[in-house]
């Protein structure tokens, strides 16, 4: 478990200075914040001074509002870029900087990423401008750490950068910019993250969808026509987005799902179209009525069922009877006049539409 942040930490009583580099000495003891205003030390942190720097860090790992005052209302970018030189590579305006133990930390990056969100550090319009100028920095961690922070403060504006990011050769770069493009709300994301698919590692596959069903109804056409795909994979994440997305435009497919060859993704589309409630059921009955029966559609379809009488009692009367029909094994017989007969009672007693 990670412990707090204590600037009074100091290094052990047990270790001698002399047996320790200086360099090492002066990283692991918490330099004097002294009683300088943190308005001149964010000044002087930005002109590159590593020893302003260092103290104004301090001040906001002790999470002082006037710190953060400080770096949001000093007008240079050189701090912000300064600040995130040293998220990404632990240096301050391109020099050494002696990293003292608290701030080695992984918290302390994250603390320190940000003082870039909307409202809790620097103004968004200086944070978006720095962090797409270092978009094709040379460094690979400047560049991950530059589609990090871009996805989490959601930018439009980088779309294209973060398009451009998914063919980057570093795989941790791509994947952090298909985070981004999830953030976006650009529908110029969507075809981008699908093309990105052939030859992607499971790792940014899966990323990609999990981007897709953060641009919601945005990525709902194209989910559906990838739903197609001959590819059993493609078509199981296709059916579980559409499911979280939860848009009545694929209940079609999610009810097709359910007689799909490969048994997951079946029974996928068995588990998304629970999220639909009351609007599932009439698609599902259905295509009990019309389609053919095979034990996978009894199977997903009692799923479905089932799970609905589960969350409403007022439903089970209607379909239970269809479902203990499902589940004999002279199922393919009767289960057709089952459906209907349900359905013509849920429809005449207005439990759906």
């Amino acid at each position: 478990m990670m412990t707090p942040f204590d600037s009074s930490s100091k290094t052990p009583a047990t270790t001698s200075n002399d047996a320790l580099p200086q360099e090492q000495v002066q990283a692991d003891v918490a330099p004097p914040v002294g009683i300088t205003p943190p308005q001149v030390l964010a000044r002087d942190a930005a002109a590159g001074r590593r020893g302003a720097a260092w103290r104004l860090l301090y001040w906001i790992m002790e999470n002082d509002p006037r710190a953060v005052v400080a770096v949001s209302s000093l007008d240079d970018d050189r701090l912000a870029q300064n600040l995130l030189e040293f998220i990404a590579l632990g240096t301050w305006a391109g020099k050494p900087f002696v990293v003292p133990v608290p701030l080695r930390s992984a918290y302390a990056r994250t603390r320190l990423r940000t003082l870039f969100l909307p409202e809790s550090g620097m103004d968004y319009a200086r944070a978006e401008r720095v962090l797409l100028s270092h978009v094709h920095d040379k460094q690979p961690a400047m560049r991950e750490t530059v589609a990090y922070i871009l996805g989490i403060i959601g930018s439009p504006a980088a779309t294209p950068a973060m398009i451009e990011a998914l063919r980057d050769p570093v795989p941790a770069v791509r994947l952090q910019a298909a985070k981004a493009l999830g953030r976006t709300g650009n529908e110029a994301a969507v075809p981008a993250l699908l093309g990105a698919l052939p030859g992607a590692d499971d790792q940014l596959g899966s990323q990609i969808f999990s981007a897709l069903i953060k641009l919601g109804p945005l990525a709902v056409p194209a989910l559906i026509q990838e739903s197609k795909s001959g590819s059993a994979w493609k078509r199981w994440q296709c059916v579980r987005a559409l499911g979280d997305i939860h848009d009545l435009r694929a209940l079609p497919v999610l009810v097709k799902a359910l007689e799909d060859p490969d048994h997951s993704v079946a029974w996928m589309g068995a588990k998304s179209l629970v999220h639909f409630g009351k609007s599932g059921i009439r698609p599902v009955l259905e295509t009990l009525i019309s389609a053919s029966m095979t034990p996978w559609l009894a199977e997903t379809a009692s799923y479905v069922l089932n799970s609905r009488m589960q969350r409403d009692s007022a439903m089970k009367p209607y379909l239970e009877p269809l479902v203990q029909r499902m589940r004999e094994s002279g199922f393919r017989v009767g289960t057709s006049v089952a459906a209907r007969k349900a359905l013509d009672q849920l429809i005449a007693d207005g439990l759906i539409e």
